[in-house]
C-alpha cells in the first residue's frame, strides 16, 4: 500500500542561522531590539548594519580571525555585536572579551583620536541555553573593583547576555518578547515583533525557500557525520590520531563542497569550520582546507 503520509516539516525559527540574519538585518527591528536592550542609551538611528562581517589583521595572520552575526554602528559611532548562541561551549566570557578586542581594533579608535574618543561597545549574546546557571533572562557585565563593585572603571563596554531559558523578573517588554521569539513563542501587541513574526511565517511556508533550508541543514548534517564516520574508521584502521585527523580532514573537504554548492560564501564557511573544528584544527589550517578546496 502507498503510504500517503508525508514527513512534517520542521520549523525553522528565529535561532536558525538564515533567518536570524535576515530578521536582525532588518533595520527597523534591529532598533526596536537595541533600543530595549540598552535603554540607557538614546539611539537615535542606525547607520550600518552588517551580518557575517569577518574581522581579520591581515599583518597578522596567524592571530585568531572572528565573524560577527550582526555587526551594527548607531549615528553617534557606538557599536553593537549580536551573536546567537545554540551550544554551551562553556566560553563565554572568553568570546565575548576576544570579539571586544576585535572590535576595538578595528572600528573605534583612528589614528590622531585620543581614547577619550572611544565610542560605547556593546557585546550582545544571545543563548539558548543557561550559561551562569542563575536563571537570569539578562545579565549585564561592566569593569568593577573588586573590594567595591559601587567603584565601577567606565570603559565603555558593555556585555550583555539573554538567557532564553531564564525565569522573567524586572526585564522590560522588549526584552520578554524577544525571549519569547527566541523561544518560538508567540508576541503580541509589539508590531515590530509581529512583523518578524509574520516573516518567519513566510519564510516556512514558501515550498522553495523552506525545502532549501530543510535540504541545508541536512546536507550540512550529513556532511558532519560522514567526517566522523571517517574519522573514526580510518582511526581503527591505522590504530593512531593521524588517521582520525585524515578522516576529519576528508570530511571537512565534504562539508566545503556541500556548502558552496547551496551559495554560501567563504566567511560563512569558514565560520561553521570554526564552529565545528576549531578544537580540532588551528584557524590557519582551516583557512588552507578552504583555499585547497
Amino acid at each position: 500500500m502507498e503510504n500517503t503520509h508525508k514527513k512534517k516539516k520542521p520549523w525553522f525559527g528565529f535561532t536558525e542561522d538564515v533567518i536570524f540574519g535576515e530578521i536582525m538585518s532588518d533595520k527597523n527591528f534591529c532598533k526596536h531590539v537595541l533600543q530595549g536592550l540598552v535603554p540607557e542609551i538614546e539611539i537615535r538611528d542606525i547607520h550600518y548594519l552588517q551580518k557575517q562581517r569577518k574581522i581579520a589583521d591581515p599583518e597578522h595572520p596567524k592571530q585568531k580571525a572572528v565573524i560577527l552575526d550582526i555587526l551594527v554602528e548607531d549615528v553617534d559611532g557606538n557599536l553593537y555585536d549580536f551573536e546567537m548562541q545554540r551550544a554551551d561551549k562553556k566560553d563565554l566570557g572568553w568570546r565575548m572579551r576576544y570579539y571586544a578586542s576585535k572590535m576595538d581594533q578595528r572600528y573605534t579608535l583612528k589614528k590622531g583620536s585620543t581614547y577619550r574618543n572611544l565610542k560605547c561597545c556593546y557585546v550582545i549574546f544571545l543563548c539558548m541555553f543557561d550559561p551562569q546557571g542563575r536563571h537570569r533572562i539578562k545579565s549585564s557585565y561592566h569593569l568593577y573593583e573588586d573590594s567595591d563593585k559601587t567603584d565601577r572603571l567606565n570603559d565603555g563596554l558593555t556585555k550583555i547576555i539573554i538567557n532564553a531559558k531564564g525565569i522573567p523578573n524586572d526585564e522590560n517588554q522588549v526584552t520578554l518578547n524577544l525571549v519569547k521569539l527566541m523561544n518560538d513563542e508567540p508576541v503580541q501587541d509589539d508590531p515590530y515583533f509581529e512583523e518578524a513574526q509574520a516573516k518567519i511565517k513566510e519564510f516556512n511556508e514558501d515550498p522553495e525557500w523552506s525545502d532549501y533550508i530543510m535540504d541545508y541543514e541536512e546536507k550540512i548534517l550529513e556532511r558532519e557525520q560522514d567526517a566522523r564516520e571517517e574519522g573514526l574508521i580510518k582511526g581503527r584502521e591505522e590504530g593512531k590520531e593521524e588517521g582520525f585527523k585524515e578522516g576529519i580532514v576528508y570530511g571537512i573537504h565534504n562539508l566545503i563542497t556541500i556548502m558552496r554548492d547551496y551559495g554560501e560564501n567563504n566567511q560563512r564557511i569558514l565560520q561553521r569550520l570554526k564552529q565545528k573544528y576549531g578544537s580540532d584544527f588551528t584557524d590557519e589550517q582551516l583557512e588552507n582546507f578552504l583555499k585547497q578546496n
